[in-house]
């Protein structure tokens, strides 16, 4: 059996277009503090086209919208990098993953 690599922790405190990896990674849970409603977005990127962050664009890969406190078992598989958005006005979040 393969070992596990270590848990990496992501704390982001600005909600737009934050690159968390831009290599393959697997992302294992959302937790923080964001306001009631609110939802973070994961995209399976690690750049837009001409180098601007876009998440509406047609070309993003979103991966889902998820509520804070959303953990993953046995982790979801992102190929190209991960992007997180989410509401301006959290408080902050943390991703963790490897």
């Amino acid at each position: 059996m393969a070992e596990r690599g270590k848990a990496l922790y992501a704390y982001l405190s600005s909600g737009s277009n934050n690159v968390v990896a831009r290599r393959p990674v697997t992302l294992y849970g959302i937790d923080g503090a964001i306001t009631a409603g609110a939802f973070v977005r994961v995209d399976d990127s690690h750049s837009f086209p001409q180098g601007a962050f876009n998440l509406n664009s047609a070309t993003s890969n979103t991966v889902g919208f998820f509520a804070v406190g959303t953990q993953f078992t046995p982790g979801i598989g992102l190929n190209s990098g991960m992007v997180v958005a989410f509401a301006s006005n959290a408080l902050g979040v943390t991703i963790e993953y490897e």
